[in-house]
């Protein structure tokens, strides 16, 4: 009997040691985490630029002759200014082109459109010394080669020489069309009665002055020097080109950290919920998508202050923002950001989120690829970084009532990665 008692307290206490195991908690892996975001874009010096070579209905490059025109197509907004450059052939170095600082393409809030020939000047490139115009040896439909004539190492000035030449009216006509939207078209005319052919040239839109040439200074050594003398746009056209480009601010944005099944603050295909990431994708506002997600009770936050800044502001080329929050496994992060210079586009992980761990390995590094560019699908898209409805412009553009999907509208944007970096470190 002893015996039989003394060996169910041995049962009984397994029991228990073995049921002691089992009620120990789980121990969930946990961390501190910091995400950095960080503006790459390349900065460019120009907006859009391009070369004009082709008279209308012809169907290869030459020069314009009397009679003859010129067009050429391109997207601005308010701020934006248009420089052209085109050779007045019987000459050494003289170009017809818009003044030094540009030609404003607004007018406040109105385009400038029509007839802008009496904002056209006669230019004296200062690189060629000149002779009598249409005779000069050294003139392209008289000399042996291109760049024969003595150098003058003089300043870019409206001409005054000494010979005389025909008012700009009598020799070219300059039109400038809008289609309501963003994009302008130019139309250069040389006049019937014109006495010289005109020869390509080179367009570009800038937002500072003094994007070909600068009066009384020397020419830039870009390709004016090539365009002024012989009528070649080819060099000065490649410089544009390799300094035109696309470059926008990200907006302060929203960031938020739960289960992925009910904390995604849009979906895939869907509308848009109305809680606020229509304000932050077509304005850059992401207080009211912040208010919701935290009514709800998510860990959640704004990030709206650059590193190293005095203040909130946009995510300018160059700089970050970051923010730190705790997380365990089963959770993920999602955020969203504005790329500014859009209509309402937005950067975010997809609508599950990041994962912050996989296991017991919480998530670390590099986390760009995991980065798309969205369209919130509540505002009719314009070509990127011209829209009159874009926010560094004016708001309120026409309703989409589209779904949320990645960006595809047949405009072009730089990869994800040549505008946003995002890394991930854990503590």
């Amino acid at each position: 009997m002893k015996v039989l008692q003394l060996l169910m307290s041995f049962v009984f206490v397994a029991l228990l040691f073995v049921q002691c195991q089992k009620e120990e908690p789980v121990e969930i892996p946990m961390g501190v985490f910091t995400v950095s975001i960080e503006n790459v874009s390349e900065t460019f010096e120009f907006f859009q630029s391009g070369v004009f070579n082709t008279p209308a209905g012809a169907t290869d490059p030459g020069p314009l002759l009397p009679g003859s025109s010129y067009s050429f197509s391109f997207h601005a907004s308010k701020g934006h200014k248009l420089s052209f450059t085109t050779m007045f052939v019987k000459s050494n170095d003289l170009f017809y082109g818009t003044s030094d600082d540009g030609l404003d393409l607004f007018d406040g809030d109105n385009p400038v459109m029509g007839d802008i020939t009496s904002m056209i000047s006669l230019w004296d490139a200062g690189t060629e010394v000149n002779q009598e115009p249409g005779v000069g040896s050294n003139q392209p439909l008289n000399q042996t080669g291109a760049n024969t004539g003595p150098d003058e190492s003089g300043n870019v000035m409206m001409v005054n020489d000494g010979f005389t030449y025909p008012n700009v009216d009598q020799t070219i006509k300059v039109m400038l069309d809008y289609d309501g939207s963003s994009m302008f078209t130019v139309t250069i005319e040389n006049l019937a009665l014109s006495t010289s052919p005109l020869a390509p040239g080179v367009w570009v839109v800038h937002d500072t002055p003094y994007a070909l040439f600068k009066s009384d200074t020397p020419d830039y050594g870009n390709g004016l020097e090539g365009l002024a003398e012989d009528g070649s746009a080819g060099l000065l056209g490649d410089y544009l080109g390799m300094n035109s480009g696309y470059t926008s601010p990200l907006a302060p944005g929203v960031w938020v950290v739960g289960s992925s099944n009910d904390m995604s603050i849009f979906n895939e295909n869907m509308a848009d919920y109305g809680d606020g990431l229509e304000d932050l994708a077509e304005n850059g506002d992401p207080s009211k998508l912040a208010t919701s997600i935290q009514a709800a009770g998510y860990e959640s936050g704004i990030f709206s202050t650059p590193n190293g800044t005095g203040g909130p502001g946009p995510l300018l080329p160059g700089e970050k923002y970051s923010f730190t929050f705790n997380g365990e496994e089963g959770e993920y992060l999602q955020f969203a950001s504005m790329l500014v210079h859009t209509n309402d586009l937005f950067f975010a992980p997809d609508e599950m989120g990041i994962k912050l761990f996989t296991g017991s390995v919480a998530t670390n590094g590099d986390i760009t690829a995991m980065i798309k560019l969205w369209d919130a699908g509540t505002e009719v898209n314009e070509f990127p970084g011209a829209g009159i409805h874009q926010p560094a412009r004016l708001n309120g553009g026409m309703d989409e009532n589209g779904n949320v999907v990645m960006v595809n509208d047949g405009f072009i944007y730089p990869n994800v990665d040549q505008i946003i970096k995002v890394t991930i470190t854990s503590y």
